[in-house]
C-alpha cells in the first residue's frame, strides 16, 4: 500500500469517527438538550401558575368555606323524609292560620327526581296556576298524574290509606333511587305532591298562598284552580303543592305535632246527663 493510499484511508476513518460522532453523540444530545429546555418551559409555567394560587390561598380558603356554609344553609331547608302526617299537619296548620276550610286532602308517595337531568322530565309537574279576583273563574286546571293508585287520599271523614314498606318509609312510583342520586352531593331529592281541595274567602286565599311560600322548608305551589261561588260568596278551588326532601342528609326524620285526637262519646244515644 502506497503512501497515497494510506492517507486517503486516515482521512476516510477521521471522516467516519467525525460523522459517527455527530449522529451518535451530537444529534442526540441535541435533542435530549431541546427536550429539557420544553419539559423546563412547562415546569416554569407550571410553577408560575401555583405560586398565582399560593399567593392567593386564603382567599380561596375563605370563598370554598362561604360556598360550604351557602350550601349547608340550603340542605339545612330541607327535611330528611316525609311521611302522610306531614302533608296532613301542614294542611291542619293551614286551615287554622288561614281561615280556610280544607274539604280534601290528597298526599301522594313519594317520588324520585333525577338532579342529574335537570332539563328532562323530572316527574313533577311543571305547570303554573293563576288566581283572580272575586267574581272572575280561573281556568287552570290540577294535573292528577301525580296521584296514583299508591296515593294517600285524607277527605272529609277522616279515612286515610297509603302503601307502605316494612320500615315504614312510603312505597315508591318504580323510580330507582340510585340512577338519580346527584353524582356531586350523593343526596336524593323526592317530591311529595299534595292536593288541596278548598274553600275561603279572598284575604283566606292570599294568606293561605303566602303560608305555603313562605314556608321554611321547601314548598312549591304548581297548580291552582279558584272559582267564585255566587251562593255563598266564598271562593272553591284545588291546590296542588310540592314538597321536597333530600334522602341521604345527615339529620333525623322530624316527625310533626300531632294532637290528641277525641275518639268516639261516652253518651252514645244521649240518655244520659
Amino acid at each position: 500500500m502506497s503512501t497515497r493510499d494510506k492517507k486517503l484511508l486516515i482521512i476516510l476513518a477521521g471522516v467516519a469517527i467525525l460523522a459517527l460522532t455527530y449522529f451518535f453523540i451530537f444529534v442526540p444530545q441535541s435533542n435530549k438538550r431541546d427536550s429539557l429546555k420544553n419539559e423546563n418551559m412547562n415546569l416554569k409555567s407550571q410553577y408560575n401558575q401555583l405560586s398565582a394560587l399560593a399567593a392567593k390561598a386564603d382567599d380561596y380558603t375563605n370563598k370554598t368555606k362561604e360556598m360550604s356554609d351557602a350550601m349547608q344553609q340550603v340542605y339545612d331547608n330541607f327535611p330528611s323524609y316525609l311521611q302522610i302526617e306531614n302533608g296532613i299537619m301542614d294542611a291542619v296548620a293551614i286551615e287554622k292560620s288561614t281561615n280556610t276550610n280544607i274539604t280534601e286532602l290528597t298526599v301522594g308517595s313519594p317520588t324520585a327526581i333525577d338532579v342529574n337531568n335537570p332539563t328532562g322530565e323530572a316527574g313533577t309537574d311543571s305547570s303554573s296556576g293563576s288566581t283572580t279576583d272575586s267574581g272572575s273563574t280561573d281556568s287552570s286546571t290540577t294535573d292528577s298524574s301525580n296521584t296514583d293508585s299508591s296515593q294517600s287520599s285524607q277527605t272529609a271523614d277522616g279515612n286515610s290509606s297509603q302503601s307502605q314498606t316494612d320500615d315504614g318509609s312510603a312505597a315508591g312510583s318504580g323510580t330507582s333511587s340510585g340512577s338519580a342520586k346527584s353524582t356531586v352531593t350523593g343526596y336524593q331529592l323526592y317530591d311529595v305532591s299534595t292536593v288541596m281541595a278548598f274553600k275561603t274567602e279572598y284575604h283566606g286565599l292570599k294568606a293561605m298562598l303566602g303560608e305555603v311560600i313562605g314556608s321554611s322548608q321547601k314548598k312549591t305551589i304548581s297548580t291552582l284552580n279558584v272559582s267564585f261561588d255566587d251562593s255563598t260568596g266564598k271562593l272553591t278551588g284545588e291546590m296542588l303543592v310540592d314538597s321536597y326532601f333530600l334522602y341521604g342528609l345527615d339529620k333525623p326524620y322530624e316527625a310533626p305535632y300531632i294532637p290528641a285526637v277525641p275518639h268516639g262519646t261516652n253518651n252514645l244515644f244521649g240518655t244520659t246527663n
